[in-house]
């Protein structure tokens, strides 16, 4: 039997779902909502779920992604199959129990709740400095930036290291899954990445070596290009960027960093915005997990700004596309 069609129970229910998506709509009435206990008060009437903490918003927004999670957990064979969406959370607890380890504090409220592995089986293997213990791809820079961060305390390596084997990861399931729209997926976060990255370490003026471990391979930007013209310069970076297909980055990143980083995410939407027209495959599947993805930062935003109390103006700015 076609693949295509072990997926049709899932993309019915995440069409269903997919009707509970904020609309820009909404996204407005948000953006207006009178100030930041009005706003999570909306949030909370629109099915968002109960407000414990109302000044919590991190917590509020990461139980809601859980959420979101849990139900494609449910309605999925085989929820390895979308790992490169999630792979990050793990890296991330990775770097939080390497860190735990040199401050000695413990780091339980850093930890992230949805997951591809346990986390605390990646905590246990860390404490004991049983690497071995690790998922394969974890060992080597777990083990690298260990090292750093007990010879040097360098945190900022460190993260680098870990951050660059999470791209490669992604890279890598991008390719394995046989999916186009989820191929693509893990190129464009491969090469926005590459490109902040660039464009930091260009701006603080960061050596060759950090630049080389901070930057992964891909396909559609040069690696050894960007390490080139970081060591000269944003400006050196941005004028080779506009001989690529993201010379749209450069542009944005003139205008400003919160228009940069909104265009990084948009363009990540855009793999997916003809999915909501395929009935069948994983697509559809992939297409939701981004629209709810970007429907969260949207808001993470809005609160954010709503406590900084921040003009709509600006907020309107930097507000992602949605899917619906």
């Amino acid at each position: 039997m076609n693949r295509e069609y072990d997926y049709t129970y899932a993309v019915a229910r995440v069409r269903a779902n997919e009707l509970s998506l904020l609309s820009a709509a909404d996204i407005e009435q948000l953006i207006v909502a009178g100030d930041y206990k009005t706003t999570m008060h909306k949030l909370s009437d629109s099915g968002w779920g109960e407000i414990k903490d109302i000044y919590d918003y991190a917590g509020y927004l990461e139980n809601y992604f859980a959420k979101t999670w849990n139900f494609l957990v449910e309605i999925m064979g085989d929820i390895h199959e979308l790992d490169l969406l999630l792979i990050k959370n793990d890296m991330q607890n990775l770097k939080a129990a390497l860190k735990s380890i040199v401050s000695r504090h413990d780091a339980k409220d850093l930890y992230v709740q949805s997951t591809v592995y346990d986390t605390q089986e990646i905590v246990k293997a860390v404490d004991e400095r049983s690497f071995k213990d690790l998922p394969d791809f974890m060992q080597k820079p777990a083990e690298e930036a260990y090292e750093v961060l007990t010879a040097t305390a360098n945190g900022q390596l460190a993260d680098a290291i870990i951050d660059k084997a999470t791209l490669e990861r992604i890279k890598y399931l991008g390719v394995k899954s046989g999916s186009p729209v989820l191929a693509e997926l893990a190129e464009r976060m491969c090469a926005t990445a590459n490109i902040k990255i660039a464009l930091r370490c260009a701006n603080t003026g960061k050596s060759k070596d950090f630049v080389e471990r901070s930057l992964c391979e891909c396909d559609t930007i040069a690696k050894h290009k960007l390490v080139e013209t970081s060591l000269e310069g944003v400006d050196a970076v941005l004028n080779y960027l506009n001989d690529t297909s993201y010379a749209v980055a450069g542009e944005k990143f003139k205008e400003s960093t919160s228009v940069f980083e909104k265009w990084c995410d948009d363009i990540l939407m855009e793999c997916v915005n003809e999915a909501r027209y395929t009935a069948f495959g994983i697509d559809p599947i992939v297409a939701y997990y981004v629209a709810r993805d970007a429907e969260i930062k949207t808001v993470r935003i809005i609160l954010s700004a709503k406590i900084n109390n921040l003009p709509a103006d600006v907020i309107r700015e930097r507000v992602r596309a949605l899917y619906v």
